[in-house]
């Protein structure tokens, strides 16, 4: 029997390169390695207002809820694809209905920080809707490209954005605060405290040092888009309902405004 004719890999047949010196085979992954945690710094964002949106738009023109969401998820997706891209790291995301994980080493700490201030700032000023979430370090498993996250690290960001983020903001915990520390960068230039005494990243802040933008730049961009008139109609709609829970979060998103003297006026 006449053997079938070889194709060459660098000149060698397949047999010839397999026994060529210092050429290993793969080493086999073992199966506990594929499911061992490593430390991972994930964020848990929920957009506020989805559930109202979607009851508005019930009856053959659900479509606008449906264009809206579309929107924001291309804003996180276009803003997460361009960070990759420019700053070469390792981070992943996941879509879970009107909420989003995003995973990262640690060390890109600051990178997850001026991402989610992006995210913050182009949703509130394309969309009109305000963001809350919560920012923690631990141990967690990502696997098929970010479609599947699982772990301790997980969990409590998700816990501390459902109970204790409380106002459209991004809090950190205090693992965070320490990676902050490590990366040489000042927390005030990029976090600050509230009232409450928690940390929460100051969105318009970052944005504005990360776009090299002034207080001025941002006010024009807030006012064209109607956001100031729209905080406000919403605040009072939701006071006058007396909706508190609801109204407090417009209302803290003004104060924030009138903090960074980027409130129209101010």
């Amino acid at each position: 029997m006449v053997k079938n004719k070889q194709k060459k890999i660098a000149g060698l047949t397949y047999d010839e390169w397999l026994k060529k010196p210092g050429k290993k085979s793969a080493k086999p992954v073992r199966r506990e390695e594929v499911k061992k945690y490593s430390n991972k710094i994930i964020a848990f964002v929920d957009v506020l207002g989805i559930k109202t949106l979607i009851e508005q738009h019930r009856n053959n023109d659900e479509y606008k809820a449906i264009d809206k969401i579309e929107k924001m998820r291309k804003i996180v997706e276009d803003s997460t694809k361009i960070e990759k891209q420019t700053k070469n790291v390792d981070l992943e995301y996941l879509q879970i209905s009107d909420s989003f994980v995003f995973v990262c080493d640690p060390k890109t700490v600051i990178m997850l920080i001026e991402l989610l201030s992006t995210i913050q700032m182009r949703i509130i000023n394309e969309c009109q809707f305000l963001l809350r979430g919560a920012i923690t370090i631990g141990d967690a498993i990502v696997r098929e490209f970010g479609k599947f996250i699982i772990g301790p690290a997980y969990i409590q960001a998700y816990q501390l954005q459902e109970n204790d983020a409380i106002y459209p903001r991004i809090i950190v915990d205090r693992s965070v605060t320490k990676a902050i520390k490590k990366s040489a960068h000042p927390i005030k230039g990029y976090l600050q405290r509230d009232s409450d005494k928690e940390f929460f990243v100051d969105y318009v802040k970052v944005y504005m040092q990360k776009e090299s933008l002034s207080k001025q730049k941002i006010k024009s961009r807030l006012s064209r888009e109607n956001i100031f008139n729209c905080l406000r109609d919403r605040f009072k709609e939701n006071y006058q309902k007396e909706n508190h829970n609801i109204s407090q979060k417009y209302g803290w998103t003004i104060q924030y405004f009138k903090k960074l003297e980027v409130w129209e006026n101010g």
